[in-house]
């Protein structure tokens, strides 16, 4: 442990600014650490301590920026948070997805197929992700929330759409396919997708530390008039905010 709060801070991770600059606004005692190319903010939030991280998009830069969160932190929890595409059609821009169930929507195992005979992404299936945990590696196709975590998150209001839980994928793919999209909520029950949250949980599961996933619906390839828009990052984080006020307040986890 190398901070020097009086307390183990809570920490969050936005991929993009506008999925963390709010937040980083909200910090009072506001001060910078730089590992490498990630910058962490420390302060405090409610007389609490408090690290938010611009992680950059993807599983790797999501992943690193956890594991060195951890390291230096030794944090309460991580929460990762931010926007994401809907695969549910009855979801829209808004809306917010509790991450009960966190899959991989990025490793596959496809079956040999002779030269010539193309392929039949369809019949791809999943290992799941390699993870250590007690020295048992095991191969795991879900991994969860911190469900202390998410029945604070239950609690908050929210009027800017639903709050609910539900499957959230995670990949370095954007997804615009259709029949895609159907066939990853039928086979992984997934209610949407982004691009870090599973690489963030397997970190979180092997180095013990407690974990959640929070969404807000940025698009949907379902409403051809929901296309991306990033003001939801900021909406998302308000919602995050009330979260982390909650945490404190009820000394959840602590």
């Amino acid at each position: 442990m190398k901070h020097s709060f009086d307390k183990k801070p809570i920490v969050i991770l936005g991929p993009m600014e506008s999925e963390s600059a709010w937040l980083i606004d909200q910090l009072g005692q506001r001060q910078e650490k730089s590992i490498g190319a990630y910058t962490f903010h420390e302060g405090r939030i409610d007389g609490y301590p408090v690290v938010i991280c611009r992680c950059y998009i993807g599983v790797v830069n999501s992943a690193a920026a956890a594991t060195l969160a951890i390291t230096q932190y030794d944090p309460l929890c991580v929460i990762i948070q931010g926007t994401s595409g809907a695969h549910d059609p009855d979801l829209h821009q808004g809306d917010i997805i509790l991450g009960e169930n966190l899959v991989e929507l990025g490793s596959f195992y496809t079956l040999h197929r002779d030269k010539g005979q193309g392929s039949k992404i369809f019949d791809w299936t999943q290992p799941g992700a390699e993870i250590n945990v007690n020295k048992s590696i095991d191969r795991v196709k879900t991994l969860h929330s911190d469900s202390r975590i998410l029945n604070i998150a239950d609690s908050v209001p929210y009027a800017d759409g639903i709050v609910r839980r539900g499957t959230i994928g995670a990949a370095d793919i954007w997804n615009r396919e259709l029949d895609m999209i159907a066939h990853l909520r039928r086979t992984l029950g997934t209610d949407c997708e982004e691009m870090e949250g599973f690489g963030v949980a397997q970190v979180c599961a092997q180095m013990k530390v407690p974990c959640a996933d929070i969404r807000v619906i940025s698009n949907s390839e379902w409403h051809s008039q929901e296309e991306f828009n990033e003001k939801y990052g900021e909406q998302c984080q308000m919602f995050v905010l009330q979260v982390i006020r909650r945490l404190i307040a009820e000394q959840t986890l602590m």
